[in-house]
Protein backbone atom coordinates (compact mmCIF):
# COMPACT_ATOMS: atom_id res chain seq x y z
CA UNK A 1 0.00 0.00 0.00
CA UNK A 2 1.39 3.31 -0.79
CA UNK A 3 0.80 6.79 1.04
CA UNK A 4 0.76 10.31 0.34
CA UNK A 5 2.50 12.89 2.85
CA UNK A 6 0.90 16.63 3.29
CA UNK A 7 1.95 19.33 5.22
CA UNK A 8 -0.60 21.91 6.51
CA UNK A 9 -0.40 25.53 7.81
CA UNK A 10 -3.81 27.27 8.74
CA UNK A 11 -2.86 30.97 10.04
CA UNK A 12 -5.90 32.60 11.64
CA UNK A 13 -5.51 36.25 12.66
CA UNK A 14 -7.62 39.16 14.63
CA UNK A 15 -6.73 42.67 14.72
CA UNK A 16 -8.70 45.01 17.10
CA UNK A 17 -9.34 47.92 16.89
CA UNK A 18 -9.34 48.64 20.40
CA UNK A 19 -6.84 47.15 23.29
CA UNK A 20 -7.43 43.82 24.74
CA UNK A 21 -7.02 42.88 28.33
CA UNK A 22 -8.13 39.25 28.32
CA UNK A 23 -8.91 36.57 25.75
CA UNK A 24 -9.92 32.96 26.29
CA UNK A 25 -9.79 30.52 23.11
CA UNK A 26 -10.39 26.75 22.32
CA UNK A 27 -8.77 25.40 19.20
CA UNK A 28 -9.81 22.38 17.05
CA UNK A 29 -6.78 22.33 14.45
CA UNK A 30 -5.30 19.07 15.03
CA UNK A 31 -5.80 16.63 12.93
CA UNK A 32 -7.13 13.31 13.98
CA UNK A 33 -5.30 9.75 13.90
CA UNK A 34 -7.68 7.45 12.38
CA UNK A 35 -6.77 4.56 10.22
CA UNK A 36 -5.56 5.77 6.53
CA UNK A 37 -4.20 9.00 8.34
CA UNK A 38 -0.81 8.91 10.66
CA UNK A 39 -0.38 12.10 11.85
CA UNK A 40 3.59 13.06 11.80
CA UNK A 41 3.87 16.14 13.70
CA UNK A 42 1.81 18.95 14.62
CA UNK A 43 2.50 22.57 16.10
CA UNK A 44 0.64 24.93 17.85
CA UNK A 45 1.65 28.61 17.61
CA UNK A 46 0.26 31.18 19.57
CA UNK A 47 0.61 35.05 19.83
CA UNK A 48 0.87 36.55 21.96
CA UNK A 49 2.45 33.92 24.05
CA UNK A 50 -0.06 32.61 26.18
CA UNK A 51 -0.40 32.76 30.18
CA UNK A 52 -1.80 29.42 30.09
CA UNK A 53 -2.10 26.46 27.94
CA UNK A 54 -3.67 22.93 27.85
CA UNK A 55 -3.80 20.27 25.31
CA UNK A 56 -6.50 17.33 25.69
CA UNK A 57 -9.11 15.40 24.00
CA UNK A 58 -12.81 16.39 23.86
CA UNK A 59 -15.75 14.45 24.14
CA UNK A 60 -15.91 12.73 21.06
CA UNK A 61 -12.09 12.23 20.66
CA UNK A 62 -11.21 15.19 19.10
CA UNK A 63 -7.90 17.12 20.23
CA UNK A 64 -8.10 20.49 21.31
CA UNK A 65 -5.93 23.50 22.75
CA UNK A 66 -6.87 25.68 25.04
CA UNK A 67 -5.28 28.75 26.16
CA UNK A 68 -5.62 32.12 28.07
CA UNK A 69 -3.52 35.50 27.35
CA UNK A 70 -4.15 37.66 30.41
CA UNK A 71 -2.51 40.85 29.45
CA UNK A 72 -3.27 43.94 27.09
CA UNK A 73 -2.55 43.02 23.56
CA UNK A 74 -4.14 44.75 19.46
CA UNK A 75 -3.41 41.78 17.58
CA UNK A 76 -3.89 37.95 18.37
CA UNK A 77 -3.11 34.77 15.99
CA UNK A 78 -2.65 30.99 15.83
CA UNK A 79 -0.76 29.25 13.49
CA UNK A 80 -1.38 25.11 13.06
CA UNK A 81 1.03 23.74 11.08
CA UNK A 82 0.94 19.60 10.69
CA UNK A 83 2.30 16.62 8.65
CA UNK A 84 -0.03 14.00 8.19
CA UNK A 85 0.85 10.73 5.74
CA UNK A 86 -2.11 9.00 4.23
CA UNK A 87 -3.27 6.47 2.44
CA UNK A 88 -4.08 6.68 -1.43
CA UNK A 89 -6.13 3.60 -1.57
CA UNK A 90 -9.29 4.72 -3.41
CA UNK A 91 -12.20 4.53 -1.49
CA UNK A 92 -15.00 2.08 -2.53
CA UNK A 93 -18.82 2.05 -1.58
CA UNK A 94 -19.80 -0.56 0.80
CA UNK A 95 -23.19 -2.55 0.90
CA UNK A 96 -24.62 -2.24 4.20
CA UNK A 97 -26.80 -5.08 4.25
CA UNK A 98 -29.97 -2.71 5.10
CA UNK A 99 -32.86 -0.83 3.70
CA UNK A 100 -33.15 2.34 5.12
CA UNK A 101 -37.04 1.25 6.31
CA UNK A 102 -35.83 -1.22 8.21
CA UNK A 103 -32.18 -0.41 10.07
CA UNK A 104 -33.66 1.37 13.07
CA UNK A 105 -34.29 0.15 16.69
CA UNK A 106 -34.50 1.49 19.86
CA UNK A 107 -31.41 0.38 21.04
CA UNK A 108 -29.59 2.32 18.71
CA UNK A 109 -30.19 5.65 20.79
CA UNK A 110 -27.99 4.28 23.55
CA UNK A 111 -25.46 2.23 21.70
CA UNK A 112 -22.48 3.12 21.16
CA UNK A 113 -19.70 3.29 18.15
CA UNK A 114 -16.30 1.89 17.85
CA UNK A 115 -14.84 4.69 19.58
CA UNK A 116 -17.72 4.82 22.58
CA UNK A 117 -19.89 7.66 21.10
CA UNK A 118 -23.80 6.88 21.84
CA UNK A 119 -25.20 6.85 18.50
CA UNK A 120 -28.38 9.19 20.23
CA UNK A 121 -25.21 12.29 19.39
CA UNK A 122 -25.81 11.58 15.81
CA UNK A 123 -29.59 10.54 15.76
CA UNK A 124 -30.86 13.77 17.42
CA UNK A 125 -31.74 16.91 15.94
CA UNK A 126 -29.23 20.40 16.78
CA UNK A 127 -29.51 23.94 16.40
CA UNK A 128 -27.33 23.58 12.91
CA UNK A 129 -29.44 20.18 11.77
CA UNK A 130 -32.72 20.97 13.12
CA UNK A 131 -36.10 18.69 11.96
CA UNK A 132 -38.01 20.71 9.15
CA UNK A 133 -40.49 19.93 7.09
CA UNK A 134 -38.57 21.23 4.05
CA UNK A 135 -35.97 18.48 4.73
CA UNK A 136 -38.95 15.86 4.63
CA UNK A 137 -39.79 17.41 1.40
CA UNK A 138 -36.21 17.18 -0.21
CA UNK A 139 -35.79 13.19 0.86
CA UNK A 140 -39.14 12.07 -0.21
CA UNK A 141 -38.15 11.76 -4.31
CA UNK A 142 -35.09 9.39 -2.73
CA UNK A 143 -37.28 7.42 -0.44
CA UNK A 144 -37.70 3.89 -2.06
CA UNK A 145 -39.13 1.01 0.19
CA UNK A 146 -36.37 -1.27 1.11
CA UNK A 147 -33.56 0.88 -0.57
CA UNK A 148 -30.05 0.10 0.58
CA UNK A 149 -29.03 2.53 3.01
CA UNK A 150 -25.60 3.30 1.75
CA UNK A 151 -27.49 3.77 -1.85
CA UNK A 152 -29.91 6.17 -0.54
CA UNK A 153 -26.95 8.28 1.19
CA UNK A 154 -24.75 8.26 -2.09
CA UNK A 155 -27.90 9.65 -4.00
CA UNK A 156 -28.64 12.78 -1.19
CA UNK A 157 -25.01 13.58 -1.46
CA UNK A 158 -25.41 13.50 -5.30
CA UNK A 159 -29.10 15.61 -4.97
CA UNK A 160 -27.28 17.93 -3.20
CA UNK A 161 -24.52 18.71 -5.08
CA UNK A 162 -26.74 19.07 -8.26
CA UNK A 163 -29.93 21.15 -6.45
CA UNK A 164 -27.84 23.25 -4.65
CA UNK A 165 -25.06 26.19 -5.80
CA UNK A 166 -21.81 26.57 -4.21
CA UNK A 167 -21.83 30.47 -3.72
CA UNK A 168 -18.77 31.63 -1.07
CA UNK A 169 -20.76 34.65 1.12
CA UNK A 170 -23.83 33.14 0.62
CA UNK A 171 -24.12 32.64 4.12
CA UNK A 172 -21.94 32.77 7.21
CA UNK A 173 -21.92 30.20 10.58
CA UNK A 174 -25.16 31.88 11.83
CA UNK A 175 -27.77 31.37 8.42
CA UNK A 176 -30.19 29.06 9.63
CA UNK A 177 -30.40 25.29 7.70
CA UNK A 178 -34.06 27.12 6.67
CA UNK A 179 -32.52 29.53 4.89
CA UNK A 180 -30.46 27.64 3.09
CA UNK A 181 -32.99 25.38 1.91
CA UNK A 182 -35.15 28.30 0.55
CA UNK A 183 -32.19 29.83 -1.32
CA UNK A 184 -30.16 26.74 -2.53
CA UNK A 185 -27.00 27.94 -2.10
CA UNK A 186 -24.20 28.33 0.60
CA UNK A 187 -20.72 26.67 1.37
CA UNK A 188 -19.67 23.32 2.09
CA UNK A 189 -20.65 23.55 6.03
CA UNK A 190 -24.10 24.15 4.75
CA UNK A 191 -24.27 21.01 2.44
CA UNK A 192 -23.09 18.81 5.66
CA UNK A 193 -25.86 20.15 7.67
CA UNK A 194 -28.31 19.78 4.80
CA UNK A 195 -27.20 16.20 4.42
CA UNK A 196 -26.66 15.42 8.63
CA UNK A 197 -30.22 16.91 9.00
CA UNK A 198 -31.44 14.81 6.21
CA UNK A 199 -30.29 11.65 7.38
CA UNK A 200 -31.20 12.20 10.88
CA UNK A 201 -34.78 12.20 9.75
CA UNK A 202 -35.00 8.98 8.88
CA UNK A 203 -33.00 7.57 11.67
CA UNK A 204 -29.50 7.03 10.21
CA UNK A 205 -26.69 8.35 12.56
CA UNK A 206 -24.88 11.05 10.86
CA UNK A 207 -21.81 12.82 12.55
CA UNK A 208 -20.22 16.40 10.69
CA UNK A 209 -16.40 16.60 10.01
CA UNK A 210 -14.07 19.45 9.80
CA UNK A 211 -10.70 19.37 7.90
CA UNK A 212 -9.11 20.25 4.53
CA UNK A 213 -9.20 18.83 1.21
CA UNK A 214 -6.04 19.50 -1.54
CA UNK A 215 -6.64 21.45 -4.17
CA UNK A 216 -4.88 21.38 -7.48
CA UNK A 217 -4.42 23.85 -9.81
CA UNK A 218 -4.83 24.30 -13.24
CA UNK A 219 -1.64 23.27 -15.59
CA UNK A 220 0.43 26.07 -15.55
CA UNK A 221 -0.98 28.04 -12.89
CA UNK A 222 0.86 28.69 -9.62
CA UNK A 223 -1.25 27.89 -6.28
CA UNK A 224 -1.80 30.91 -4.51
CA UNK A 225 0.17 31.02 -1.14
CA UNK A 226 -3.05 31.09 1.89
CA UNK A 227 -5.77 30.41 -0.54
CA UNK A 228 -6.52 27.06 0.21
CA UNK A 229 -9.52 26.91 2.93
CA UNK A 230 -11.10 24.29 5.40
CA UNK A 231 -13.79 21.40 4.66
CA UNK A 232 -16.45 19.88 5.73
CA UNK A 233 -18.12 16.81 4.83
CA UNK A 234 -20.63 13.91 6.67
CA UNK A 235 -19.63 10.71 8.15
CA UNK A 236 -22.45 7.76 7.90
CA UNK A 237 -22.87 4.82 10.07
CA UNK A 238 -24.44 1.12 9.01
CA UNK A 239 -22.98 -1.67 11.75
CA UNK A 240 -21.65 -3.27 8.34
CA UNK A 241 -19.48 -0.57 7.10
CA UNK A 242 -18.76 1.81 10.48
CA UNK A 243 -17.96 5.07 9.27
CA UNK A 244 -18.25 5.88 5.91
CA UNK A 245 -17.29 9.20 4.53
CA UNK A 246 -19.62 11.32 1.67
CA UNK A 247 -18.48 15.28 0.46
CA UNK A 248 -21.75 16.41 -1.32
CA UNK A 249 -19.76 19.74 -1.58
CA UNK A 250 -17.81 17.37 -4.14
CA UNK A 251 -19.95 14.21 -4.94
CA UNK A 252 -16.98 12.15 -3.94
CA UNK A 253 -16.09 10.00 -1.08
CA UNK A 254 -13.65 10.95 0.56
CA UNK A 255 -9.79 9.74 -0.37
CA UNK A 256 -6.45 10.78 0.54
CA UNK A 257 -7.18 14.49 -0.42
CA UNK A 258 -9.57 14.76 2.97
CA UNK A 259 -7.57 15.16 5.78
CA UNK A 260 -9.73 14.79 8.45
CA UNK A 261 -9.32 17.33 11.94
CA UNK A 262 -12.18 16.62 13.94
CA UNK A 263 -15.90 14.90 13.78
CA UNK A 264 -18.90 16.16 15.91
CA UNK A 265 -23.16 16.81 15.67
CA UNK A 266 -22.49 19.84 13.53
CA UNK A 267 -20.27 22.60 12.68
CA UNK A 268 -19.89 23.81 16.42
CA UNK A 269 -18.70 21.08 17.75
CA UNK A 270 -15.53 21.64 15.92
CA UNK A 271 -15.18 25.05 14.81
CA UNK A 272 -11.33 25.40 14.47
CA UNK A 273 -11.29 28.64 17.07
CA UNK A 274 -13.57 29.66 19.27
CA UNK A 275 -13.70 31.85 22.76
CA UNK A 276 -14.19 35.28 24.39
CA UNK A 277 -12.32 38.29 24.70
CA UNK A 278 -12.62 41.71 27.36
CA UNK A 279 -11.71 44.94 26.23
CA UNK A 280 -13.15 47.44 23.88
CA UNK A 281 -13.23 48.41 19.55
CA UNK A 282 -13.74 45.52 17.42
CA UNK A 283 -11.81 43.32 15.35
CA UNK A 284 -11.06 41.94 11.84
CA UNK A 285 -11.02 38.56 10.87
CA UNK A 286 -8.19 36.91 8.70
CA UNK A 287 -7.43 33.00 7.86
CA UNK A 288 -5.06 31.57 5.31
CA UNK A 289 -4.64 27.74 4.80
CA UNK A 290 -2.15 25.83 2.42
CA UNK A 291 -2.06 22.54 1.99
CA UNK A 292 1.09 20.91 0.14
CA UNK A 293 1.91 17.61 -1.17
CA UNK A 294 5.31 16.98 -0.31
Amino acid sequence: MSTVRYHVRHRTAYVYSGRIDLCHSLAHLAPREEVGQEILAHHLDVSPAPHYQMARKDYFGNGTNYFAIQGSHAEFAVISTFTVEKSDLVPVLPDSGLGWDRAWNRRLMVEQDETGICFGNYLLPTASCPSLEDIDAFLAPSLKPGREIMDLVNELMARIYTEFDYVPGATDNSTALQVVLDQRKGVCQDFAHVMIAALRRINIPARYVSGYLETIPPPGVRKLQGADASHAWVEVHTPASGWIGFDPTNNKIPGHQHIKIAHGRDYFDVRPLRGTFLGSGGQKLSVEVDVERI
